[in-house]
């Protein structure tokens, strides 16, 4: 257990914030607050293996809070993959409505923001934007809409402390040859909210996500949660990671609802295009390894205009086994959605 006083900062109102660190595993007192805020709030068992450390080998995670005369007014959280710290998730910026418009959620991003930066940080993600979010604070610390955030409401932003958005983009994904594959874990909640928000040039990005043209991975709806949960369910996940462990492609399986389709599988693939070479091993070890399941037979989607996916599913032995015309409209244009199976 680790909790410590980082700095004191001045309010609006003259009074002063006192901001405190902790990391896993939280006090009671810490865990009884983080369990009420709005993310951690939605899943408590999940939430609680982060908050009692059990997932410190594979997710670090840091918990702010902001009191005054000892009473926690604001709250704050971000955590980044235990093999990469170059990126972060950030959330549960909140603050008590008594206490709001005196500097308290902009004091613990700045203090927040300095701690992630002195540890190797290079980009913030934050998500799930709704209307009572501080968008004016993110904005004015330097936050900006990023990929399919820029077009769609409440969608993500990101802040990038010592390069522009595009020259990290360019660096963080620039073509590695040293790849290794490995399963998912708990600590890739910012790799997923990355990858899956990279303006990538797939229309069908992650079909099961429902991340078909501007769609959002975000985790307001708790999608990399619920996404853990189908592992579960006799299904796979893996990474593909470059010489830097930074997640450069996934791919997974997914079941479907029916019993009578219980023989049946979906699978789905997302690499940056720097990787589309590494693509075709990827989704063959998943194959590979969905071979000692019990599934038969393997589906996977694609938009028509989707050409080196559906060429990538090829040399893994997928077949086009039917086009649903005009099935995704995004905006004005309506686009033919194809299914390609195979069978182990």
């Amino acid at each position: 257990m680790s909790e410590e006083v980082v700095c004191s900062k001045a309010l609006r109102d003259g009074e002063e914030l006192t901001v405190k660190l902790a990391t896993p595993p939280l006090s009671k007192r810490l865990i009884k607050v983080f369990l009420r805020t709005p993310e951690l709030s939605q899943t408590k068992r999940e939430s609680r293996m982060r908050l009692f450390g059990a997932l410190r080998n594979q997710s670090s995670d840091y918990f702010f809070v902001g009191e005054r005369d000892g009473k926690i007014v604001g709250t704050l959280w971000y955590c980044t993959p235990a093999t990469c710290r170059e990126i972060a998730y950030m959330g549960e910026v909140a603050t008590e409505e008594k206490q709001r418009r005196k500097g308290i959620a902009t004091s613990l991003l700045e203090v927040a923001i300095e701690v992630f930066k002195s540890d190797g940080g290079r980009a913030i993600y934050i998500t799930n934007l709704c209307p009572n979010a501080p968008h004016r604070i993110y904005r004015k610390l330097g936050f900006q809409a990023y990929g399919y955030g820029l077009i769609t409401y409440g969608g993500i932003v990101r802040l990038t402390l010592s390069e522009r958005s595009e020259d990290f983009d360019r660096d963080y994904y620039e073509y590695d040859p040293n790849t290794s594959i490995r399963s998912v874990n708990w600590g890739d909640l910012p790799h997923f909210i990355a990858l899956l928000n990279y303006p990538h040039p797939w229309i069908v990005r992650a079909h099961n996500f429902g991340l078909t043209g501007p769609g959002v991975f975000d985790e307001l709806g708790r999608s990399f949660m619920n996404f853990m949960k189908t592992l579960k369910e006799g299904n796979i996940c893996l990474v593909l990671e470059d010489s830097n462990k930074r997640m450069v492609g996934t791919a997974y399986s997914s079941s479907l609802r029916a019993r009578s389709q219980s023989h049946v599988k979906t699978v789905d693939f997302l690499v940056h295009p720097n990787y589309f070479t590494e693509a075709a091993e990827l989704l063959k070890m998943l194959l590979q390894e969905l071979s000692d399941e019990k599934a038969k037979k393997l589906q996977a989607y694609a938009a028509a205009p989707d050409r080196s996916k559906m060429q990538i599913l090829k040399a893994c032995g997928f077949n086009k086994e039917a086009t649903m015309p005009d099935q995704l409209q995004i905006g004005s244009k309506k686009i033919d959605l194809e299914i390609h199976s195979t069978f182990l």
